[in-house]
């Protein structure tokens, strides 16, 4: 047997996990692969950092990975490791860790840094950059009321987003004329600062920031005009440098960033470089689509094929800005003498379309909100297009759903993951693919922000012999639907995920299919169920949510976010014992304690004394309320008891997926209700109920389900609508995709026609459901010793 090829890729960003995994499913066989990551977390998609920083993922949402996957592929990962020392000689490295490792080839994938100008009191507690998961972190731990966000770029942007939804006061200060000026022109720039002020983020434009004040810590931010920002926290967002130094150590040439050529090779025999560390005839990148670009040549450098050259990459890129979609590509300004630009602009649905013509041709266009044309226009850039062939999509008389597609097989498909349209068409055939979900699932096209699945769906269309539908599939294994395994369930009286998987012949579960399962079983019996440990999610074992180091947060209910200087004491005295990295009080009005020990859990809930908040699963979560007419002087509606009510009704059930609830007593909504899955608003006269709301990447304001006039009528409505969704909604799917689903009519009509009898049927089976529930903390600490709690939870 050949001996395999020793591959060293020093870095763990996006550049380096795609090459692992472009070289394992190349030739996994051939290649043995070391991969050094000085973060103390797995590969993760840095383009989502402002989802989790915004709290709608978790870390396993952002793609991490775990140990178990590093081995069962035989990738030997070393954690937390930075590589110091390069011999190029010897071909070998030696790591922070002290041992030395040979290789045969050598990537460098060690991406770029936060490039901090020379601010006068940058150095400053309280100054933080926007680039790792531990930079997210800690900005979350400062809770900071107020924060200045220095760059109105893409990362200034997400870090202004992802703040705001934590409810700090955001100011972005940027030093153009308008905002996005590398991608955007004016009058896009001008739109995008309209649609982001629209969710509370302020910003100055033409802001030259002079000094940050303060003794020791931030106060404030001075600009060169005079004026003068308070704030508790600064965030540099002003641009990245290439991670060269160690390249330049050890005699690979660099200058901005790593030399390459069209082959991804330096200077320096077997050692290569690949992403935001690399310099290609004069250019940087700072985008993920040519990085993937560069992972595709050296891997087919690497294993010997050469065939693959890189030319550089065109100045396209498709982002979401803080909720807004948008696309650039070629000259947007129209900056090349004697262009012309035809542009449809509507300020009021927040959608403008350019294309930037040059002697009939098109040279450039940008999209903003509407980024359904964005394939069509970035190739029409690309190949110089006549502008009549484009000019319908731009003025939004043709369709691009509809449209022709006649776009080249080098056309890019997926920018966030490099992925062109002559790889979707040879995946498809090569493996007969009949569904989107599986070109998703095997090109990974779609995977990331999602704004290109219309033109993967059209290219299937094109390219199989035969589509068929995505069925939304509870278990994929066993082709079953969620009312398929509920009539299953109900109909032979199952009462556990283990009976499911006999009684549908598969014999066993996978574990994809599992929580979703277990929640149907549960739901099915009313909670009178076989409760299966195994069957449930590692937070859900433990009652606690798992951090980036291993250790778990707990967060006990506090009903309305109501507390007590006694559940206070507590709290701090568990805090203290336990050696707890932080307590926060989240955007929820709970107080989280972070960086206890899973050995520790059971100990820590019973000295809290406190009800498990179910901050961890699938299930309520919490109702947020204002002060209402007890202290506040606007409040027309008892906010706070009402809440108080409905967490007493509902704590401990689990639903299709997370639901979080809000009552405000006045319409000046303090406690978010209208984008919160429930919601209650006192207005003059009675309460308005919203359902289906969202706050977090894309923000929908709710529905109005009913208004009516007292609290006791409000409560009774959300029971209801409450015990339709846990019965009606599929797997994973929150309120604000469930209600376009099914539909606020239909909705109304099973939960508001009191003389059908059906909502009180509705309130009827909720209360039965939540009979048969229990505290899981007070369970634990009563019922499970230390040695049955690890068997339980399993390895983390």
């Amino acid at each position: 047997m050949a001996e395999k090829l020793k591959i060293v890729v020093v870095g763990n960003g996006n550049a380096g996990a795609a090459l692992v995994d472009s070289l394992l499913a190349k030739d996994s066989g051939r290649v043995e692969i070391t991969l050094y990551g000085d973060e103390e977390v797995g590969t993760y998609d840095r383009l989502r950092l402002s989802e989790f920083m915004a709290g709608t993922v978790d870390l396993a949402q952002l793609g991490m990975r775990s140990d178990d996957w590093y081995e069962e592929r035989n990738v030997r990962f070393r954690r937390g490791v930075r590589v110091e020392e390069l011999d190029t000689k010897a071909q070998k490295v030696r790591g922070t860790d002290g041992e030395w490792v040979p290789y045969d080839r050598l990537v460098f994938a060690t991406g770029s840094s936060s490039s901090v100008p020379p601010i006068e009191g940058r150095d400053k507690k309280g100054v933080f950059v926007f680039r790792t998961v531990r930079d997210v972190e800690e900005m979350l731990e400062a809770a900071p009321e107020r924060a200045v966000v220095i760059g109105g770029g893409l990362l200034g942007l997400e870090a202004a987003y992802g703040l705001t939804t934590h409810g700090s006061e955001v100011t972005v200060l940027h030093r153009s004329p308008h905002l996005m000026n590398q991608q955007l022109d004016p009058a896009a720039g001008r739109m995008l600062g309209r649609e982001i002020e629209k969710i509370g983020i302020r910003f100055k434009v033409g802001a030259n920031t002079e000094e940050i004040m303060g003794k020791g810590r931030v106060q404030g931010v001075k600009l060169k005009s005079g004026e003068y920002l308070p704030a508790d926290m600064v965030v540099i967002c002003t641009g990245i440098r290439p991670n060269k130094g160690l390249a330049g150590r050890a005699g690979v040439r660099a200058n901005s960033g790593i030399l390459v050529n069209e082959h991804m090779e330096t200077n320096v025999k077997n050692v290569y470089a690949v992403g935001e560390c690399t310099e290609y005839n004069g250019q940087l990148i700072g985008l993920v689509a040519p990085a993937l670009e560069q992972v595709r040549v050296v891997v087919d450098t690497i294993l010997g094929e050469r065939k693959l050259v890189y030319k550089g990459s065109g100045a396209s890129t498709t982002l979401k800005v803080a909720g807004v979609d948008l696309v650039s590509a070629g000259d947007a300004y129209g900056r090349e003498e004697d262009c012309e630009a035809i542009v449809s602009s509507n300020p009021l649905e927040g959608v403008y379309r350019k294309a930037v013509v040059k002697n009939g041709k098109v040279v450039g266009t940008i999209l903003l909100g509407d980024i359904s044309a964005g394939p069509q226009m970035t190739e029409a850039v690309k190949r110089r297009m006549p502008a009549e062939e484009v000019a319908g999509l731009v003025i939004g008389s043709v369709d691009a759903a509809s449209a022709p597609l006649e776009l080249p097989d080098e056309a890019q498909v997926c920018d966030c993951n490099g992925v062109s349209k002559g790889r979707i068409v040879a995946t498809i055939q090569d493996l007969k693919l009949k569904k989107v979900s599986e070109v998703i699932q095997e090109t990974k096209a779609g995977n990331s922000c999602g704004s290109c699945k219309p033109l993967v769906a059209q290219i299937l269309e094109q390219a199989a012999d035969e589509v068929e539908e995505d069925k939304n599939y509870v278990c994929k294994c066993m082709e079953l639907m969620a009312d398929d395994v509920k009539e299953i369930v109900r109909s032979r009286g199952l009462k556990s995920v283990s009976e499911v998987g006999e009684a549908c012949g598969a014999g066993k579960v996978c574990p994809d299919c599992k929580p979703a399962l277990t929640y149907i079983v549960a739901s099915t019996n009313s909670n009178r169920h076989k409760e299966e440990r195994h069957a449930r999610t590692i937070n859900d074992r433990v009652h606690a949510n798992i951090q980036n180091d291993g250790t778990f947060s707990i967060v006990p209910r506090t009903y309305g976010g109501v507390t007590s200087p006694d559940q206070l004491r507590k709290v701090a005295d568990v805090a203290e014992k336990y050696n707890a990295r932080m307590v926060k009080i989240t955007g929820s009005q709970r107080l989280d304690i972070l960086g206890v020990k899973k050995e520790d859990l059971p100990k820590a809930w019973a000295d809290l004394g406190m009800p498990s908040g179910f901050a961890y699963g699938k299930a309520f979560r919490q109702v947020k309320t204002c002060v209402g007419t007890d202290f506040c002087r606007f409040g027309v509606g008892d906010s706070t008891n009402l809440g108080i009510d409905l967490e007493k009704a509902f704590e401990f059930l689990y639903t299709p997926a997370k639901v979080k609830m809000g009552c405000s007593g006045c319409p000046r909504n303090c406690a978010e209700a209208s984008v919160k899955d429930i919601g209650a608003i006192a207005i003059e006269g009675g309460w308005q109920i919203y359902v289906g709301g969202a706050a977090g990447m894309e923000v929908r304001k709710g529905d109005v389900l009913a208004t009516v006039e007292t609290k006791e009528e409000a409560y009774d409505v959300m029971m209801a609508f409450m015990q339709y969704y846990r019965e009606n909604g599929q797997p994973k799917e929150r309120t604000y995709d469930f209600v376009p689903r099914v539909g606020l009519e239909e909705i109304k009509k099973n939960v508001l026609d009191e003389e059908s009898g059906e909502p009180e049927r509705l309130r009827e089976r909720l209360r039965k459901a939540k009979e048969a529930t229990s505290d899981p903390w007070l369970e634990r600490t009563n019922n499970v010793t230390k040695n049955q709690f690890a068997r339980e939870v399993g390895r983390v």
